[in-house]
């Protein structure tokens, strides 16, 4: 049973990640798209919908039926990747793909260790969740900073937190798959480890990555 939910939350997460992927690549190779969302108001208007989807995915998805559940999930996925689109522009595919490497390892090992500790990893949820929200304020005092070293602090501290998030969110899914049907259990158990992915993915681009000439 714990085999056959976990195939299914995998899935679907390698499923978001690869609209999004595709999706950004798409939107990076089409002059028009690009201007439309980020010359305009469209990418905050994206922005919003995207924490609107959020919101209404995993505060609403006992009572939502899986087709919504579904959409909902893929709906994100695709606007993840317009909105994660310059990153084939401002960086060498090389880099994308050697960065996505190394977070896949790092994600594997974290999900290896989350499945497999006997230690209680709910109690980091408020601390990963402070973390969290620390690293959003302190992210948006930056925009109107601009410190370079102010933001490679926040990208490490983001690249532990979302590190930490891997195993604390594996771990959640045998509590999760107890009070949801096995379909719903692992729409909103990928979504969230899609989450972690996509933010682990961007912090160590931001570190590692090598922009283009």
């Amino acid at each position: 049973m714990q085999n056959k939910i976990f195939s299914k939350i995998y899935g679907w997460m390698f499923i978001g990640l690869l609209i999004s992927f595709i999706t950004g690549y798409y939107v990076s190779t089409n002059t028009n798209m690009l201007y439309n969302i980020f010359s305009t108001n469209m990418y905050w208007l994206l922005i919003i919908i995207e924490i609107i989807v959020v919101i209404w995915l995993s505060a609403g998805i006992k009572k939502m039926n899986i087709i919504t559940a579904k959409t909902l999930y893929v709906l994100y996925s695709i606007l993840t990747g317009l909105t994660l689109s310059t990153i084939f522009i401002a960086f060498k595919m090389s880099s994308i793909i050697f960065v996505f490497g190394i977070t896949s390892i790092m994600f594997a090992i974290m999900s290896l260790i989350g499945t497999i500790t006997k230690i209680d990893l709910t109690k980091l949820g408020t601390i990963l969740f402070m973390g969290l929200i620390g690293i959003i304020i302190a992210s948006l005092i930056n925009i109107f900073i601009g410190s370079q070293v102010f933001d490679l602090g926040i990208t490490i501290i983001g690249i532990i937190i979302f590190t930490l998030y891997i195993a604390y969110d594996v771990q959640k899914i045998k509590y999760i798959a107890t009070n949801l049907d096995e379909d719903k259990a692992a729409i909103i158990c990928a979504f969230e480890l899609y989450l972690d992915f996509i933010n682990l993915f961007i912090k160590l681009l931001r570190l590692f990555g090598k922009s283009k000439d």
